[in-house]
């Protein structure tokens, strides 16, 4: 169901000068882009670059007047800032960042208002600017809390600055902290990733997210894999560690509640679970996705051509794809699949209006004596086997 937000406009005339305008605007979850970081990881694939200062401020402005032209048509129900590394800002470019937020209706009082933030990049005055400007959730990339394996993933921070910065979000009152992980280094042992494991719970953020190392495209990481330089983890020890996330995680009260997520009860991501179930949203910034009335849209990814078409009014987006309704509603099936309740039968024909069988009917007799996926209580999802082979899974619904 819809979400909407009131807004209520004046306006003056000789004969009426207190004219109230009340503007119904969809409510929608919005990511902005910050695509900056102080050195690029080598793992990394995502849309980011080191830059100067002064494209720094050209960028926020172009994000402020993308942000103004949303403001127009929707409000906001979610916020997410995330890059590349949102805190490598100074406080100045913070403040205006998220005072244009701020200015949008709803934003202010938004439920859930989460920044990215990467050890090494944050001070207090950071920090309490973040939490004056309406941030209530900050996602730190710790990535792992042993040197050796920050030292080979390329990052600026070391075990030691990672606690540090955690202790000070925390000591500056947040409530809600995400500590992302990684596992399935070349050479790491299981418990070198149960120590991992230990640290994140010892300081009680509540939610941890833990992703297995993955060898992306062109990155200096996948080009060492390729000529030899380092050696894949075993999958066997990779699905021991994930497995023993899964295990320490809940003997420490944190819900598994999507594939690689894990949060006290409560404290689950809701801007993620937006994306789980395929609904709406918008992004802004270079490279940002949004998803309107079934088209998906695709903003410029250099930075340098984003600021250009901002500042000259021309076209930002490159990318535009209407999707026909059995996509659409398999790519939900996929989504929903990574979220360890799944998808209704209900949930799905409201949205669809027809059964899961009538589309999916052979994928889910052919998965359910296979023991990957349930549907005995009208409600599609994985498995414990499912889950440990989930790509595979989703695939059949593709």
């Amino acid at each position: 169901m819809e979400k909407y937000f009131i807004e209520e406009k004046h306006t003056n005339s000789l004969n009426q000068p207190f004219l109230m305008h009340r503007i119904r605007k969809p409510l929608l979850p919005l990511y902005l882009h910050i695509p900056f970081c102080s050195k690029k990881c080598d793992y990394c694939d995502f849309n980011s670059i080191v830059s100067e200062a002064d494209i720094i401020d050209r960028y926020i402005n172009a994000l402020e007047k993308e942000l103004n032209a949303f403001a127009e048509r929707y409000a906001c129900d979610t916020v997410y800032v995330g890059g590349g590394t949102p805190t490598i800002l100074n406080e100045n470019q913070i403040k205006t960042l998220l005072h244009s937020i701020r200015r949008c209706p709803e934003n202010a009082d938004a439920p859930e208002y989460t920044v990215e933030a990467n050890p090494g990049t944050l001070t207090r005055g950071k920090v309490r600017l973040l939490k004056e400007c309406g941030v209530n959730r900050i996602s730190v990339g710790v990535q792992s809390f042993q040197d050796r394996y920050l030292n080979f993933l390329g990052r600026i921070h070391t075990s030691a600055v990672a606690v540090q910065s955690i202790e000070l979000i925390i000591s500056e009152g947040f409530k809600n902290v995400n500590i992302d992980l990684i596992f399935g280094y070349p050479g790491q042992t299981l418990d070198e990733w149960i120590r991992d494991l230990r640290m994140a719970v010892e300081l009680q953020p509540e939610h941890i997210s833990t992703y297995a190392l993955t060898y992306e495209g062109e990155t200096p990481l996948a080009k060492k894999a390729v000529n030899g330089a380092i050696s894949k983890l075993d999958e066997e020890i990779e699905l021991k560690m994930y497995k023993t996330a899964i295990r320490f995680l809940h003997e420490n009260n944190y819900c598994h509640y999507e594939i690689s997520n894990f949060a006290r009860l409560g404290y689950e991501c809701v801007h993620n679970i937006n994306y789980w179930n395929n609904k709406r949203y918008i992004g802004i910034g270079a490279g940002a996705c949004s998803f309107l009335d079934g088209e998906r849209t695709m903003n410029e990814r250099n930075v340098l051509q984003y600021i250009k078409a901002i500042e000259d009014n021309t076209e930002v987006k490159v990318f535009r794809e209407s999707l026909p309704q059995r996509k659409y509603a398999s790519e939900t099936i996929v989504m929903a699949l990574r979220m360890l309740r799944g998808i209704s039968g209900t949930e799905f024909y409201d949205r669809f209006g027809y059964k899961i069988e009538d589309q999916f009917g052979t994928q889910m007799k052919d998965l359910q004596c296979l023991g990957l996926v349930n549907y005995d209580d009208k409600r599609l999802k994985l498995t414990e086997k499912g889950l440990f082979v989930a790509d595979s899974v989703m695939s059949e619904f593709l």
